[in-house]
């Protein structure tokens, strides 16, 4: 199938290789490592943020950045495409409430807490996604999958074990902010269900079109402009960095729904706290103010491997739909649709 004028925006994500196919398994297997990668940064860059800017102000520049983009984009390709905006399903405009929700949870998480202790306990959202798949969606778990699941809820208990052991800050504090983490990661199993609906019907970037712009309106009266005006060269690189990671990031989580099963997406994304914590551990030599301190020994580096070694063996031996239907990768993210 050629590539048709509403080609999706993930078009920018697709590698060229002449010449070769890949299923539609690996490559919703590789949109979900990419938003694990650029999610896996996101605590580290909002916590030099919140020393800059408000939480309202922040979010708002995430969402309003992101719908932007998109608009430009279909202004250019296919304008036919702002026909869903017109009359925004409600399942979409739940779910822009709950991405929403889901960030303004994740960021308080981040501020009262650590980097890495919010990637940790957000694995959360990705496990009921995980739940939700095999009841709702009736996906099922293969035997050695299942074995991956139970290694990632081992490795997910002694990372958060050590986390709690070694804390260096009030403890009460610390406590608030891992309730505002289990808020937005349970809003973002919702969230996440919502988009894989919502994908059936219309091309993923459509579905994040409206979601962009109902979170954007909803945060847009929390927004302190004058706080633009006062940001260092540091901060202003920092809220585009953050602005395009919410586009690229949930543009590949939605192509990943779409192509491989919600479970599978679910344990990749538990890549998260691997790659904030290795990120964390380079930096700490640095000893950075605004980043504050975290302890992590031996036990909760264990935890994370074994993590990663669980959501390796749920991807590894995952159900193969069809091996020999393979498409272009210009065709796996989206073409001709008509709305």
């Amino acid at each position: 199938m050629a590539a048709g004028p509403n080609e999706d925006i993930t078009h920018a994500l697709k590698i060229r290789h002449e010449g070769h196919m890949i299923s539609s398994h690996s490559y919703g297997v590789l949109m979900a490592v990419t938003a694990a990668v650029l999610w896996g940064l996101v605590p580290i860059v909002l916590k030099y943020l919140l020393s800059v800017c408000s939480i309202g102000t922040i979010i708002w520049f995430r969402f309003a950045t992101s719908f932007l983009v998109l608009v430009a984009v279909y202004a250019v390709r296919d304008p036919r495409s702002f026909r869903v905006i017109k009359k925004p399903p409600l399942l979409g405009i739940l779910a822009g409430l709950c991405l929403g929700a889901n960030y303004y949870g994740s960021t308080m998480g981040v501020h009262l807490t650590s980097p890495s202790n919010a990637q940790v306990l957000g694995q959360i959202g990705p496990l009921l996604l995980s739940v939700a798949g095999m009841v709702y969606f009736k996906e099922r778990l293969s035997p050695k999958q299942k074995l991956g699941l139970g290694l990632t809820l081992c490795g997910f208990i002694f990372f958060y074990q050590d986390q709690i052991r070694g804390l260096l800050v009030d403890h009460g504090m610390y406590i608030r902010g891992d309730l505002w983490i289990v808020f937005g990661s349970s809003i973002w199993a919702v969230f996440a269900i919502s988009q894989k609906i919502l994908v059936r019907r219309m091309t993923p970037q459509q579905a994040n079109l409206i979601i962009y712009a109902v979170a954007a309106l909803v945060f847009f009266p929390q927004v302190k402009f004058q706080e633009f005006l006062q940001l260092p060269w540091a901060g202003w690189a920092l809220l585009c960095f953050m602005g395009a990671n919410t586009l690229v990031a949930y543009g590949a989580l939605a192509v990943a729904l779409k192509l491989i099963e919600a479970n599978q997406v679910a344990l990749v994304v538990v890549l998260n706290p691997v790659i904030t914590m290795a990120c964390m551990a380079f930096l700490s030599a640095y000893q950075l103010g605004w980043l504050g301190v975290e302890n992590i020994t031996f036990v909760g580096y264990f935890g994370a491997g074994a993590m990663l070694a669980g959501v390796g063996l749920v991807v590894v031996y995952a159900k193969q739909i069809g091996s020999a239907a393979t498409v272009e990768l210009h065709d796996a993210t989206g073409g001709e649709r008509d709305d």
